[in-house]
């Protein structure tokens, strides 16, 4: 009968494995079973500067060794990564930050600020292969595109990815050689903002990254039927739910509201966000090109990527090529110039379009791809300041992990149908820290409103499906008392 309430005991923990006729359970796992916490579970001592669910999930990461945080924009997951990395610098292991380049020098001064004596190293491209060969310890931060196919980082033991879904969008150019690094070290953290239920895939990539499965595609096919080439193209089999969030709960946690677990809401503060839809009139050069496009004077139908990409530059003032009139910039300024006292980021999409707001907002910091990187630290830190009341950009650049609250308006010059880069961007200026509501405006003509009222459609369905699978995730496990269990 003991033998029995052991298997029973097994059979309810979330993570074992079988080899021959013995069960195998992850070390975290072992006071499930009247075991004590290992010493190294011990060892961690948590800053009292974390709020208590930076603390538990911190505790859960290291407590693992091989980690995923999916938590909202805004929510610290900078801190919960210093955790991370401080955790893993005293036990003696050579730890890699990597970041989008902006946010490394701000990753930087919140260890200034929130861990004293903490000391983190600006590694750069150049520079990065002489560090991975040093023996030394200690903690390093560079950007992803330092990341090159043939780094040596054999001496690496602890490899921190900060905004991970860039493994999605960039698999192929430096993902794969990243998930190779990872593969050798001891400890690995991802963190990045919770994916759209139905973007299954950024799963699958952080499955690899933390040793759960040796492929994206050994991944969905434990969970998904491929239905072909379609937009829903993994579906998940009606029997997997359950499963599906039961084994992700063994490495990863998905937070977007921490009173759903039971911690404290540190998330009620943070302002609302208010979405205004501003009607701009088409111009007759701009009927003239639509015709020229569709072939009719009204527009029914957007059809594919092609089309709305030529659609949305003829909004912008832009037809094969060459400008043509458009309202647009000048109602962009006559917005702007409504709110004097209130600092604006003004988002774009494509090159020639930030050009014509450059032209629009002369006294505007303007932030691009060919944009040094002193530069950009100095006219964001003038946009910090107050001392730049404009900054034109693209999502694409400042959309990820940078902290920009002082913009209390926010102005969409393009936004096409990608939900996340709309979201990604609105949340650089709605976070933890900002004290006042946030004006979003997105002014459009006709041809632009059907990508527009897809976007926002996509926005409200995620949310409904982001807080049902939350609830889904809490149902099947309990972090707080995991942490404090091994705490």
């Amino acid at each position: 009968m003991s033998d029995y309430r052991t298997f029973l005991r097994l059979k309810s923990c979330p993570a074992y494995s079988w080899k021959g006729r013995t069960a195998v359970i992850p070390d975290r796992f072992i006071d499930h079973f009247g075991h004590c916490p290992t010493k190294s579970e011990r060892l961690y001592k948590p800053s009292n500067v974390l709020f208590d669910y930076q603390r538990d999930i911190s505790a859960m990461a290291i407590d693992s060794k091989r980690f995923a945080v999916f938590a909202d924009c805004g929510l610290g997951k900078t801190l919960i990564l210093l955790e991370f990395a401080r955790h893993t610098e005293a036990a003696g292991v050579k730890t890699l930050i990597v970041s989008p380049l902006m946010v490394v020098p701000q990753t930087m001064g919140e260890a200034d600020k929130f861990c004293p004596g903490m000391n983190i190293e600006q590694v750069r491209a150049a520079d990065l292969q002489g560090w991975l060969n040093s023996s030394d310890t200690g903690i390093g931060i560079t950007n992803y595109e330092a990341i090159k196919p043939d780094l040596d980082a054999r001496n690496l033991g602890s490899l921190i990815l900060d905004e991970s879904s860039m493994l999605k969008s960039h698999y192929g150019k430096w993902g794969t050689r990243l998930l190779q690094m990872a593969a050798d070290c001891e400890y690995r953290l991802a963190l990045t903002g919770t994916p759209a239920p139905n973007d299954r895939i950024e799963y699958a990539n952080h499955a690899v990254l933390c040793g759960q499965c040796r492929s994206t595609n050994e991944f969905l096919a434990r969970y998904f039927v491929n239905r072909g080439q379609t937009q829903n193209r993994w579906e998940m089999k009606p029997h997997a739910v359950g499963p599906f969030y039961r084994d992700l709960s063994t490495w990863c946690i998905f937070l977007t509201n921490p009173a759903v677990y039971g911690w404290k809401d540190n998330c009620e503060t943070i302002p609302p966000i208010h979405v205004h839809i501003e009607s701009i009139e088409l111009t007759a050069e701009q009927h003239k090109a639509v015709q020229r496009e569709t072939g009719s004077l009204i527009v029914s139908r957007i059809g594919g990527i092609g089309q709305r990409s030529r659609l949305s530059q003829i909004s912008k003032g832009r037809h094969k090529g060459a400008p043509i009139a458009t309202n647009k910039p000048a109602a962009i300024r006559a917005l702007v110039d409504s709110w004097p006292e209130e600092s604006t980021i003004i988002w774009c999409h494509y090159n020639d379009e930030q050009e014509l707001m450059e032209k629009t907002f002369p006294d505007a910091g303007s932030i691009k791809g060919s944009t040094p990187l002193d530069v950009r630290l100095h006219l964001i830190d003038e946009f910090k300041q107050g001392r730049r009341k404009v900054l034109i950009s693209k999502p694409k650049i400042l959309g990820f992990g940078l902290n920009l609250q002082i913009a209390t308006r926010q102005v969409f010059s393009g936004l096409q149908d990608s939900y996340e880069e709309f979201y990604q961007a609105v949340k650089r200026s709605n976070r933890i820290g900002s004290t006042r509501d946030l004006n979003v405006h997105i002014p459009v003509t006709d041809i632009e409103e059907p990508m527009v009222a897809n976007v926002l459609r996509k926005s409200s369905r995620v949310q409904a499906d982001a807080e049902k699978q939350e609830a889904l995730f809490r149902e099947l496990v309990d972090p707080i008392t995991h942490a404090r269990r091994n705490s």
